[in-house]
């Protein structure tokens, strides 16, 4: 009996097991490539998807707090084809390994494709299954292979780069924010948004490595769209203005300049924006306000400080007009000032747009520019006056 009730245990043993689920559709990790970023480009009618592939392997050296002893190898894949799909499956020709799509971090749109393909090119990326939301997004002028070759400092990863990991650089110097897919998307089909988009370049003069010159990635401008149109691209040097009506900014720095000489250089942030739609009969105009807190880390020539405060709420003023104006050159609504009306008067937005053809603004949109910087702290020093 107990030999008949060892046997129908394990008989019961050995049914229990053939029911459990096992490994056998596993993948080895070494046998997969991963695609950390995704650039897309349109020369001759068709579209080019660069990739990049990592090694992982001096990831996790650089995760574990160690330095890597070789320079982090970055694979670059470009297929071809007519449309988007087409040339994504082209690469699967000489794609040694599966390519995973899932931990793409980074989408990259040449200034080609986004002038030729822009108001297609956001659903062509979104119905892509394996492409997840929360990737950065940028737009480019340079190549699109040396852009995805540039590697950061210290022999490390791509992934601490600004293309993989753009918010520690922006929380130090929060002048050009960098944008998630998702958020792009969600401001692409909004019918009153100017979307934004950061322009990825390559920087081949301010870091050497041992004596020689070596490509940094930085923003070097903004591409903007409005409707289903790309409007143009504004450079950096007349993009200074853009963040200073973005409530997120953290930090940046002003310089106070007066009849040529430098005075100081403040470090601004938390911002306090408040955005006014006036109605003026058939007109509207807007009334701005902003209010920052300042720190003191440079203080050349001693001023008083009613006269640093207004030298700096004349600088922001300034940069933000020049950014405005630039704007409306290329007709886009940089500040937005044209959604602010539609979240409050909806029948006189689209009234005054066309339904969203057409800007609510011009240059004489901006009835009042109220900007105060209070200059709360001195840094080590005490500030000396006159």
């Amino acid at each position: 009996m107990r030999r008949i009730a060892h046997l129908l245990s394990l008989l019961c043993l050995l049914g229990f097991c053939s029911t459990l689920s096992g490994c056998w559709s596993a993948t080895e990790i070494q046998n997969v490539s991963y695609v950390k970023a995704l650039g897309i480009d349109y020369k001759d009618n068709q579209f080019q998807v660069y990739v990049q592939l990592l090694d992982f392997s001096n990831i996790a050296k650089s995760d574990a707090g160690g330095k890597a002893n070789e320079q982090a190898v970055v694979w670059i894949g470009m297929g071809k084809g007519e449309t988007l799909v087409s040339a994504i499956t082209d690469l699967f020709k000489t794609a040694q390994f599966r390519l995973s799509w899932g931990h793409v971090s980074s989408i990259i749109l040449s200034e080609q494709a986004i002038k030729a393909k822009g108001e297609s090119l956001v659903e062509m990326i979104n119905r892509y299954p394996e492409i997840r939301y929360n990737a950065w997004v940028y737009g480019t002028k340079a190549p699109m292979d040396k852009l995805l070759s540039t590697t950061p400092f210290f022999k490390l990863s791509p992934l601490v780069s600004i293309m993989h990991a753009p918010q520690r650089n922006y929380d130090q110097n929060s002048m050009y924010p960098p944008v998630l897919f998702f958020k792009y998307i969600a401001q692409f089909n909004e019918p009153s948004s100017s979307a934004y988009l950061p322009s990825l370049a390559i920087n081949l003069t301010q870091w050497e490595e041992s004596n020689v010159k070596k490509p940094m990635l930085m923003i070097n401008g903004a591409f903007f769209e409005y409707g289903e149109h790309t409007k143009g691209f504004i450079p950096r040097a007349k993009l200074e203005g853009y963040h200073w009506l973005i409530t997120n900014m953290k930090s940046s720095p002003l310089q106070l300049k007066k009849e040529g000489k430098v005075y100081g250089q403040l470090v601004i942030g938390r911002p306090r924006i408040k955005i006014t739609p006036v109605i003026h009969g058939s007109n509207v105009r807007f009334r701005i306000k902003g209010s920052y807190t300042a720190g003191m880390y440079e203080y050349l020539i001693p001023m008083p400080y009613p006269e640093m405060a207004e030298l700096a709420e004349e600088a922001i003023k300034k940069q933000i007009m020049l950014t405005y104006e630039e704007g409306l050159k290329i007709g886009v609504d940089p500040f937005e000032l044209g959604h602010k009306l539609r979240l409050k008067h909806p029948q006189l937005w689209k009234q005054l747009s066309n339904n969203g053809s057409q800007l609510v603004i011009d240059n004489k949109s901006i009835e009042s520019l109220d900007i105060k910087v209070n200059i709360s702290f001195n840094g080590k020093y005490k500030r000396q006056t006159q």
